[in-house]
């Protein structure tokens, strides 16, 4: 018998119900931010290929404390979800309609995490370079999070009004969109050792200290 998979967002976490059960606050834990399953793609879409969604953590600090996934995979007309040891079927044309009930459910975006969404989904980046967040640094302006995975964090910083985010996102990708070395970036190395900017970096790009 094929399980039924309900999905929400409460209190801006996202849960998880299996048959009614609640999942993602089971052990003590919590749900996950929306960030981390539906921005810059949705990340419960089941496909041939295995993948992984977030399905609950540390309802205090979040993904880096505890974090339990869900393997992800379709197998013909079910959806199967594999995590802590468990497995469970879903027929796949309801689940299928699950998650694209919850992918077009936005009343928990700020203007904030709209632009985000909106700057991060389908960006082109360099290759190895992967966008992670997006926030308001101060009055009128946002910080584009860009990273290399193990070897640098790339900071890009524009403006942006909090009435119009869909404009001020298409703004902030034109910027992504042009060249690297002309971005207004600030620069990381994560290896200490890590002395020079990154390859694609240009002449105005500003190390930045983190120490």
């Amino acid at each position: 018998m094929k399980s039924v998979l309900a999905l929400s967002v409460e209190s801006l976490r996202v849960i998880v119900r299996i048959d009614g059960v609640d999942i993602s606050r089971a052990d003590g834990n919590g749900g996950v931010d929306p960030w981390h399953v539906l921005v810059p793609v949705n990340r419960f879409v089941a496909t041939g290929e295995p993948t992984s969604a977030l399905i609950a953590c540390c309802p205090s600090c979040g993904p880096d404390c505890v974090a339990v996934e869900a393997r992800i995979r379709r197998e013909g007309d079910a959806v199967r979800w594999e995590w802590s040891g468990r497995a469970t079927l879903f027929d796949a044309e309801a689940y299928d309609a699950e998650v694209s009930r919850l992918d077009a459910e936005r009343d928990w975006e700020t203007p904030e995490r709209r632009a985000g969404r909106l700057i991060l989904a389908d960006l082109a980046l360099p290759p190895g370079l992967e966008g992670l967040r997006v926030s308001v640094r101060s009055a009128g302006e946002l910080e584009v999070w860009l990273e290399a995975p193990g070897e640098y964090q790339i900071f890009v910083r524009a403006p942006w009004d909090e009435n119009q985010p869909d404009k001020s996102a298409t703004a902030i990708r034109a910027v992504l969109a042009g060249p690297p070395p002309q971005w207004p970036a600030e620069w990381h190395a994560i290896k200490a050792d890590q002395e020079t900017p990154p390859p694609y970096a240009g002449p105005s790009w500003r190390r930045l200290d983190l120490s």
